[in-house]
């Protein structure tokens, strides 16, 4: 960027591009003015944020800094990416990282965009915990008096996550690759403590969360450095496959939020996807998506995409995906398209050739002269899971 984007949002006072600052700094740090400027208007700055937010639909990055996670090119017939989508089940919470707010307990946010994630550090974190219980993490700490001392992660557990910060020696950093998870929408909770003599509520406790029932992505890069898999005498398939276990009970049974002893964060595992090199040991393994010729787009479809390739905001839904044919319909007279039929045969063109359209106006063409990535897509992560164990070759190198 050729501008200071903290500088450029701070002179909007009340952006109405949800995409460019819906609640990122300029918008925020000016709340927390008002909040600070009055003790009478406090409350009407925290009222002004909170409407302002849950009012957003659609929080999400802007498309064509194409921050996220792409597996498109890997350099190595080893390497492999998974991507596993989930529905929150409840609402999920981590706590903002901004020292003054507006809010006693805003969810954490992306700084400059303003919009809800979870870090890659906190995947990784929690994914180890999850795998170090299906390890036997439990039953040594009820042996130990539920402490941790004398427990020694297994070879898997070492070779995808690494050594533990302070080790000093045989330091490894694991063959894993974390990314955050971004999601699209906030609103509100509150917990109101009863006092034990009147048994009456004291004072509401706001809790700004991703609520229950919006969509995520969580995305891992296998990449281990040459001579690791040998080095950390590991079978890499033996060791995804447990590591699927993790993923699973983390998302459905433990959760992904602070407070999951109250049960938020808990999901629902949608489908997963695998990305592998073509011609490597797993397309023989688990095959690939049935390809479709690829379709330019026609010229009226043009009209409702951006310069980018991603379809204009008035046709996302809150997920930043396509309304659905009734939602269509009841846009009335801002509808786009001349009839209900060109919309949903855009929608038909979309879904099966969008991405490519996208690829081909950024210049990411696919070439003969370099190796492809496949995607093969799975109902659930048990599938993937037992097509990794039925491999032939079980990933050995």
């Amino acid at each position: 960027m050729s501008v200071d984007y903290y500088a450029y949002l701070a002179e909007k006072t009340c952006p109405e591009k949800v995409n460019e600052c819906g609640l990122a700094s300029g918008f925020v740090d000016r709340c927390l003015v008002w909040f600070c400027s009055d003790d009478d208007a406090k409350n009407d700055a925290r009222r002004c944020y909170m409407k302002r937010a849950s009012g957003l639909e659609n929080l999400s990055l802007p498309p064509d800094l194409n921050l996220d996670a792409d597996f498109s090119r890997l350099p190595d017939p080893s390497w492999f990416g998974i991507e596993v989508e989930f529905t929150l089940r409840s609402p999920w919470y981590s706590k903002d990282d901004r020292p003054f707010h507006v809010l006693d307990n805003p969810v954490r946010k992306d700084r400059v965009f303003g919009v809800p994630f979870m870090s890659a550090a906190s995947w990784k974190g929690l994914l180890r915990w999850a795998c170090r219980m299906q390890a036997g993490l439990f039953d040594h700490l009820v042996k130990h008096g539920m402490k941790v001392d004398g427990w020694k992660d297994p070879a898997w557990i070492i070779h995808l996550f690494g050594n533990e910060q302070d080790e000093s020696e045989e330091f490894s950093r694991g063959a894993l690759v974390f990314y955050p998870t971004w999601f699209s929408k906030v609103s509100f909770e509150v917990i109101n403590p009863h006092s034990r003599k009147s048994r009456a509520g004291t004072q509401p406790i706001y809790y700004e969360v991703v609520p229950a029932g919006t969509e995520g992505t969580l995305r891992l890069l296998y990449a281990p450095l040459p001579g690791d898999i040998n080095n950390d005498k590991v079978n890499p398939v033996e060791a995804i496959a447990e590591l699927l276990d993790g993923i699973t009970a983390l998302l459905e049974t433990y959760g992904i939020s602070a407070k999951r002893t109250a049960g938020w964060g808990t999901a629902k595992v949608n489908t997963c996807s695998l990305f592998f090199m073509k011609g490597s040991w797993l397309e023989k393994s688990a095959g690939t998506d049935d390809e479709k010729e690829y379709i330019p787009p026609e010229d009226k479809f043009k009209s409702l995409m951006d310069e980018s390739g991603y379809p204009i905001e008035i046709l996302l839904n809150e997920n930043g995906k396509l309304i659905s044919k009734t939602q269509y319909k009841k846009l009335g007279e801002s509808k786009p398209c001349d009839s209900n039929a060109e919309f949903e045969k855009f929608k038909e063109w979309y879904e099966n050739h969008g991405e490519k359209y996208r690829r081909r106006l950024s210049g990411a063409v696919d070439s003969e002269d370099v190796p492809r990535t496949v995607e093969r897509s799975f109902e659930s992560l048990a599938e993937l899971k037992r097509i990794l164990e039925d491999s032939p070759e079980g990933g050995a190198r």
